[in-house]
């Protein structure tokens, strides 16, 4: 048998806690208020043989808050009804909220029956499973007890080790996470949390954080049923001594979880359902009591579909919460009023970090209906998909989803099989990219550099870093380098250096352009390595800066200009040839010696320092020569 914890759920003074004292002889009220008072507040705890441990949570209004923090964890219910008051409105309302959470199995327990006749008993089970119709519990077995006496309690117990023994196994999703129901020191221990283990396997001395105050803390020790265990596994009510915190910075609902994988986030996007109970819709921007895990958040709930979700009706949310959260995708969540504090609904976390939305247009709307029902497969492409160019790798995908890395990559490799995904390779890495961001890029960079061309065809093409600017703003550098290049060995682009063009473009002039073209050349052949700066070339041709500017950025593009930069915005244009010309001089300076001077290459040129440093600069940014101090030396030699 496998480890199974059973909750219980009720009104006020129904016989919780007095039914699990009866079931495993230990009084779960920890609290002396408690026992003054015999009304539960808090979580109490007992177990049944080595694999059964029972959570009693308060039945009364005021401590919802402490009876969801005990629910959210449970493998089962015991559904209390006393057969003096039968359904009551805590009754109700626990009802709801197990329904919220989707618990699946249970039972029901009609408890005091001691104190009714047996006439009104039988109304009272009628009553009940009438109320219970359509749920998880129409068909689940219902026992009449009376936990002083011991009536019924044997049969009870006996149907609770059958049912524990059939359950089936919690999924394995193997990165551990643990929500903290309990925090206490030991003496000579220190710090204690406890929890009911929700995925994977924690170790005496593993290293683990606390979320979300990404705070990291060592293992001690484990106990598992109160005794000493080497580790801990999923569906286990573990209590875990902890190293490197205090008791003072840790509290209920904190996450204790295997580091590297939770992140935290101050949004989710929702499924939520709104409760017929609440009797009105859930309005935009609403302030709610969000409980998830064992915590209460308090949040705002934008509806994404542009309307309020009226009762009884199901609609998608985005809940921006005052405080941090850290959850999975798939976690079930209960929602009250912020004011009065009722249950109005709940339903199951979509995403964990999204954009911050006023609304969902209709295609990610059906995004969301399909992360509502889907699969491993479905969550992964979807979060590359709507990742858009973000520099993917199955290992931060494992990551943002909080999914085992082997989980993660076999879902990657098929969907790259199933050709869902593109795998994009730069010089050091590898990213995923969904194939219709991919399609969509693609047919957004051709467009932008036709329209390019067709305006400006003097020009050869536009910067790789431009053309990711114009259509997605900033983006990982080697990433769109790695899928502009994969646009070349597809034919449908064409780069030199850092500009890119439509396969086949070639500089054009007009006819007017091409002679201005060819006096500009002249100038600047001419001029050999003294040349004109740009407002100098202008007056020297009389003509206007509009004029003679596109002609210069197309004789740059084709190659027979080069603009060598000599400060912050400023640059010297030399003929093409010219600089072909002063590379071979300096070659010709190294044939004689190791190392030259700045001086000797002005002179062998002819030229002045303000003509001859861009040129220097120039070689050695293309890898020729390299500065040691006051002289340069071949880079090779260096």
């Amino acid at each position: 048998m496998h480890h199974t914890v059973i909750g219980t759920a009720g009104h006020v003074d129904h016989g919780k806690s007095s039914l699990v004292k009866a079931l495993t002889g230990t009084d779960p009220d920890r609290l002396q208020e408690e026992k003054d008072r015999q009304m539960t507040i808090d979580l109490g705890f007992a177990f049944l043989g080595k694999d059964i441990t029972f959570i009693d949570v308060p039945g009364h209004e005021r401590f919802i808050k402490n009876m969801l923090s005990g629910v959210a964890t449970v493998d089962a219910i015991i559904f209390v009804v006393a057969a003096d008051d039968g359904f009551m409105p805590q009754t109700e309302e626990h009802f709801e909220i197990l329904k919220l959470l989707e618990v699946q199995r249970g039972m029901v327990a009609l408890t005091k029956i001691d104190m009714v006749e047996p006439d009104w008993l039988d109304m009272v089970e009628e009553d009940v499973r009438e109320r219970l119709k359509g749920s998880f519990l129409e068909q689940a077995p219902l026992f009449r007890v009376d936990s002083l006496s011991g009536k019924g309690v044997a049969e009870l117990k006996a149907a609770i080790l059958d049912l524990a023994a059939n359950l089936p196994q919690r999924p394995e999703r193997g990165v551990f996470r643990m929500y903290v129901d309990r925090v206490f020191s030991i003496r000579g221990s220190g710090t204690v949390v406890a929890g009911t283990v929700l995925g994977g396997r924690l170790k005496a001395g593993d290293r683990a954080e606390i979320q979300p105050k990404d705070q990291e803390v060592r293992v001690k020790r484990i106990q598992v049923h109160n005794l000493e265990v080497p580790e801990a596994h999923t569906g286990e009510r573990a209590a875990i001594n902890l190293q490197g915190v205090e008791v003072s910075q840790i509290e209920r609902g904190d996450l204790l979880a295997q580091a590297g994988y939770f992140r935290p986030t101050y949004m989710l996007n929702v499924s939520h359902y709104q409760l017929p109970s609440a009797g009105r819709p859930l309005e935009n921007r609403a302030r709610v009591r969000l409980h998830l895990g064992t915590a209460e958040y308090l949040a705002r709930a934008v509806t994404l579909e542009k309307k309020p979700i009226p009762a009884g009706q199901s609609g998608f949310v985005q809940l921006r919460l005052e405080s941090p959260v850290v959850c999975e995708v798939g976690d079930r969540f209960v929602l009250r009023d912020y004011s009065p504090g009722r249950t109005i609904g709940g339903g199951k976390v979509l995403e964990v970090h999204p954009k911050k939305l006023k609304y969902l247009p209709d295609e990610d709307i059906e995004v969301l209906e399909v992360l509502e029902v889907g699969s491993a497969r479905d969550l992964v492409e979807q979060h590359i998909r709507r990742g858009g160019f973000k520099p993917l790798t199955p290992e931060t995908v494992a990551r943002d989803l909080s999914r085992p890395d082997a989980e993660v990559a076999a879902v990657i490799e098929e969907l790259i099989r199933d050709r869902a995904l593109v795998r994009l390779s730069g010089p050091a890495k590898s990213w995923m990219v969904h194939r219709q961001v991919l399609d969509q890029a693609r047919e957004g960079v051709c467009t932008l550099l036709e329209d390019f061309h067709q305006a400006t065809p003097h020009r050869q093409g536009m910067k790789r870093s431009e053309i990711a600017s114009r259509l997605f703003g900033p983006v990982d550098k080697a990433l769109w380098d790695a899928f502009l290049d994969s646009l070349v060995a597809g034919g449908d682009l064409e780069t030199t250096g850092d500009i890119a063009y439509r396969r086949g473009h070639r500089v054009s002039f007009t006819p007017q352009q091409e002679e201005l073209a060819r006096r500009i050349l002249e100038i600047y052949w001419e001029a050999a390595f003294v040349t004109p700066e740009f407002e100098e070339l202008v007056a020297q041709l009389g003509l206007s800066a509009e004029k003679v500017r596109p002609v210069v950025s197309g004789l740059g593009d084709r190659g027979e200009l080069m603009e060598l930069a000599i400060d912050m915005g400023r640059a010297l244009i030399f003929h093409t040839r010219r600089v072909q010309e002063a590379r071979d001089a300096v070659l010709k300076l190294f044939e004689q010696k190791h190392e030259i001077a700045f001086f000797e290459v002005r002179e062998a040129l002819n030229s002045t320092r303000k003509f001859t440093t861009p040129l220097l600069n120039h070689f050695d940014q293309i890898g020729l020569t390299v500065r040691v101090g006051e002289v340069r030396m071949l880079k090779e030699r260096a």
